[in-house]
């Protein structure tokens, strides 16, 4: 049984640590962020248009460099990448939904508006541990392994969040172009949680705290 699930863990390692399935995750939110980007310039959004083309072009530099070899570089392109959707999450979850209490129009809106704005708040709430555990990752002096895990709980838990915006989005009464905007946004987001994840599995910082996490493990069985 353990072998399995080690044969199990292995391949899905494997997928991440593929430099071609980085290429492809990088061109859909590519893709994504795009089509996002025709439809907020219908809706005549500047915030979101600047927005999503700050992120847009950080998350292929990030990439890029990472391609060159520049490992810092693309780590601090990596966490500019998690400012930006933190950014973006606090604006739509704050200033947008809160300050000008706009979340009247999705309370209204029944069930799938409420789900939204959870949501969105989770979604926010989420954002943050990812980039707060992205510097313990990757800059700590003595890094936690304990934050490995919480970070891949987090982005599990985004991943799932953004597919729940994406079905509660496509309930709520807006226009369509509105509606394919956020689709497509929250499309590239999980894009970019899959990129990041594959980032992070080739930084060295993060597979010394794999091996490290799995040292303790194997003296815990021992200790038994």
């Amino acid at each position: 049984m353990s072998d399995h699930n080690s044969m199990k863990e292995s391949r899905i390692e494997k997928v991440f640590l593929s430099e071609r399935f980085m290429a492809f995750v990088c061109v859909f939110m590519v893709a994504a962020g795009l089509v996002s980007l025709a439809f907020c310039l219908v809706e005549r959004d500047s915030f979101e248009t600047f927005a999503l083309l700050i992120k847009l072009v950080t998350a292929v530099a990030m990439f890029q460099a990472f391609r060159s070899f520049k490992w810092d570089a693309a780590k601090g392109l990596l966490g500019g990448v998690l400012f930006c959707l933190m950014y973006q999450d606090a604006h739509l979850a704050l200033a947008k939904l809160w300050a000008e209490q706009d979340f009247d129009a999705y309370l209204i809106a029944g069930v799938q508006g409420s789900l939204f704005l959870a949501g969105a708040g989770m979604n926010l709430f989420m954002t943050v541990i990812i980039t707060v555990n992205h510097f313990f990752i990757n800059y700590s002096t003595r890094g936690n392994p304990k934050n490995v895990i919480f970070n891949r709980i987090a982005l599990v838990f985004k991943f799932a969040v953004c597919v729940l915006l994406i079905a509660a989005n496509s309930r709520l009464g807006f226009s369509s172009s509105l509606h394919w905007a956020r689709s497509m946004q929250y499309l590239m987001d999980i894009a970019l949680l899959m990129l990041v994840a594959c980032l992070e599995a080739q930084f060295d910082s993060f597979n010394a705290l794999r091996q490290e996490l799995k040292r303790q493990k194997q003296e815990r069985k021992t200790e038994k």
